[in-house]
């Protein structure tokens, strides 16, 4: 009684199989189902297990077929695959079932595997690697970003609103067809001079004092992405609730002892310098390390499997409008739908899974993998850099998936690492 299977197509990585069970087989799981029935079932009239054979086949007929029709296909496509050396990437769609009692079973699954891969060479790659150099312009810049977070706002008296102050508003526009609470703000923090406002409503706040109203009209470009505003001229009536000026402290050693961990000022540029070195040396090595993963790339052709494409894709779009909505932002505003974004992404989705399958088999030619108690290792030392938050991971790296994850990324991260070791940089 064994599952006849025949592969009808191949075409890159899909496969077409052709299964069929035996008839003498199917009436095997047919009776099997109906005795467990006879001792069981329930029907009016009759003790449990005592109801005569025809009149359970009569009442249960359909739900009999049914499940043995879902039992063979799960079983027979499960031999098919095994009698084949076959290793599916996802489910497989189940067509053309052909079932009766009595005949041979027959149904077609389509699936999709993992391409066959011959690696070309992948270690000795010459690549480039550029000299890692800190600028001075970009310690200077990372020192008075931490002036920036250390600085006093102090309320202004005496005086009106003028560039470089920080002024606290409230303000409600109205306009034709729009609803209010859609332009409306409370205690909203502006600076005046960073154009993050519109150019209208700080021209008027310029020589304002505490207190004061003003009625702005703003004119609203057409090809506003927001398309109820697109044209229209909205007049927002601004109050302005205080004013407060910068102050910035001096960069010198008491700034550097008020960091917490530095002596002196000249420390805290050591250190930014030591920061940004490590963040550009690592930058160059990953460009070192996509530019050896292209070069492999170019010596191989294969086909890619569209079923881990469309879920590598469907991560990018998760991830893409993830970021939108901590932003605030909408396809609408954007200017773009769903759709065109998910054809930006498609290239990037299939050169991922390249690498992946890519990336995979090096692993396997080289035996590099990880052990429990490195993930485990792993898992305490993020828990740990993560502080106060990590609580908030704690369960999800104790799940299988979560483990899984760090391990895949620690085993990339070997494997990264053994490409560029066995590179060859000049």
């Amino acid at each position: 009684m064994e599952t006849k299977v025949n592969i009808a197509e191949e075409k890159d990585c899909k496969k077409v199989l052709k299964i069929e069970v035996p008839g003498d087989r199917v009436l095997v799981e047919i009776e099997n189902m109906y005795s467990n029935l006879e001792k069981a079932a329930e029907i009016p009239g009759f003790r449990t297990g005592k109801a005569p054979r025809s009149l359970i086949e009569k009442n249960f007929k359909a739900r009999v077929e049914k499940d043995v029709l879902e039992k063979l296909i799960s079983s027979a496509y499960l031999e098919a695959i095994k009698q084949k050396n076959l290793k599916p990437i996802d489910y497989p769609r189940i067509e053309d079932v052909k079932f009766e009692p009595g005949k041979p079973m027959e149904f077609t699954a389509n699936i999709e595997v993992r391409p066959e891969l011959k690696l070309g060479k992948y270690t000795g790659i010459k690549v480039k690697k550029e000299p890692v150099e800190v600028k001075k312009e970009d310690i200077e810049k990372s020192l008075k970003y931490m002036q920036e977070r250390q600085a006093d706002f102090s309320p202004v008296e005496g005086r009106a609103v003028k560039e470089g102050d920080f002024v606290m508003i409230d303000f409600q526009g109205s306009a034709e067809g729009v609803a209010p609470e859609k332009l409306k703000a409370e205690s909203y923090f502006c600076e005046i001079g960073a154009k993050k406002i519109f150019p209208e409503v700080e021209a008027a706040l310029i020589g304002g004092q505490v207190n004061d109203v003003k009625d702005v009209p703003v004119k609203y470009k057409e090809d506003f992405p927001t398309r109820e505003l697109a044209g229209k001229t909205v007049v927002f009536k601004v109050t302005v609730k205080s004013i407060k000026e910068k102050k910035l402290p001096v960069l010198d050693d008491e700034f550097a002892r008020d960091l917490g961990q530095f002596k002196t000022i000249v420390e805290v540029r050591k250190n930014i310098e030591d920061g940004l070195k490590k963040e550009l040396e690592q930058k160059e090595k990953t460009r070192v390390t996509n530019a050896i993963i292209d070069e492999i790339l170019k010596e191989m052709s294969f086909p890619v499997p569209e079923t881990l494409v469309a879920h590598e894709l469907e991560n990018l779009m998760q991830d893409f409008e993830g970021r939108m909505n901590q932003q605030g932002v909408t396809y609408e505003i954007l200017g773009k739908k769903k759709e065109d974004i998910k054809k930006e992404y498609a290239d990037i989705a299939a050169k991922r899974v390249k690498v992946y399958l890519v990336l995979d088999e090096v692993a396997k030619a080289e035996k590099i993998d990880v052990t429990e108690e490195e993930v485990d290792n792993e898992i305490k030392a993020f828990l740990l850099r993560m502080e106060n938050q990590g609580e908030n991971y704690k369960d999800y790296l104790d799940s299988e998936k979560g483990r899984e994850n760090v391990r895949s990324q620690m085993i990339q991260d070997k494997i990264l690492d053994f490409l560029y070791a066995k590179a060859e940089l000049s």
